[in-house]
């Protein structure tokens, strides 16, 4: 069984590769193929943007939301990883689970902090946890970005946004789709709660500040982030082997088993946030932001089963 599915994803992977030199040949297309098909399907409903830096917990927040809600498009922004390779790296995961979801090229703060462990995890994400030999490239044009985001959400009557990683591409395309947009659901906390682990905010500053006063004025974001404890709510292996062996489900458990190491001294921090796009119910208010109001086995429960979900569920 192990080695079909390691055949599969070495298939799978020289495929998108030759996938990936066609996009850098012959240009970005911004409207795809089957728009006309996705304009019908997106009718009526409430559509989802995900805004991912590609970080090993983005990965599972990913597997969280499939299939429970439809991605309309995926944004990747500068954070863990890179914009070109982290584009390539989720591209690669979404099609283990058939997802049709673009994925859209977005920003990079123009001057980022400098962390001496950013470089080697940005490395291990940007090959999935180390279970690509080397990483993939996407073409990248990120003036494009508005365009390919209108392009992706034609026919959408409004919009949930989901954002995982920094804030840089968010207020480049926020205000075009402040009409549609129902909530934003974001990993971490706001500005006034003063949370210096933010990641998020302070790897681009600047534009947290920006999404924060943005957010202020359009009252519609919901914060979600882990107690203040520092070490609750850890991924731990025997979650990760309930998944099953096929689709996303078998990708995630074989790339988050390539590695332990860069994850097992962690947190569900973008996956609980995943989770609450899907179950509101199993959260409570703590100041401005929420938390989830169940244990941490009932929590990595719940990630199991929403990891393990088929359409047919």
């Amino acid at each position: 069984m192990a080695s079909d599915f390691l055949g599969w994803t070495r298939t799978l992977a020289r495929r998108f590769m030759f996938a990936v030199w066609l996009i850098g040949a012959a240009g970005v297309c911004i409207e795809p193929a089957w728009s006309d098909e996705d304009n019908h399907r997106h009718s009526g409903r409430t559509c989802l943007i995900v805004d991912t830096d590609v970080a090993t917990d983005d990965f599972r927040a990913f597997a969280v939301l499939f299939p429970h809600r439809d991605l309309t498009a995926v944004v990747v922004t500068e954070g863990i990883s890179s914009v070109p390779r982290g584009s390539a790296a989720i591209a690669l995961f979404l099609a283990s689970g058939q997802s049709l979801a673009p994925v859209i090229p977005g920003l990079a703060a123009a001057a980022p902090p400098v962390y001496d462990w950013l470089p080697q995890a940005r490395m291990d994400a940007e090959r999935i946890n180390k279970f690509l030999p080397q990483p993939l490239t996407f073409a990248v044009r990120p003036h494009k970005l508005k365009l390919a985001l209108a392009a992706a959400l034609q026919g959408c009557r409004q919009v949930d946004v989901l954002v995982l990683g920094p804030w840089t591409s968010f207020v480049h395309y926020a205000p075009m789709l402040r009409h549609l947009t129902r909530r934003v659901v974001a990993s971490g906390r706001p500005l006034l709660e003063n949370n210096p682990d933010n990641f998020n905010c302070v790897y681009d500053q600047q534009a947290c500040n920006k999404a924060d006063d943005f957010l202020r004025k359009t009252r519609n974001a919901v914060w979600v982030d882990l107690p203040a404890d520092g070490t609750s709510y850890p991924p731990t292996t025997a979650m990760v082997n309930q998944l099953n062996g096929a689709g996303m489900p078998g990708l995630l458990r074989a790339a988050l088993n390539t590695d332990i190491s860069t994850w097992d001294q962690t947190r569900l921090w973008d996956d609980t946030a995943a989770l609450y796009v899907l179950n509101p119910e199993h959260f409570r208010a703590n100041g401005l932001h929420l938390e989830p109001a169940i244990d941490e086995a009932t929590l990595r429960s719940e990630w199991v089963k929403a990891v393990n979900a088929t359409p047919d569920d």
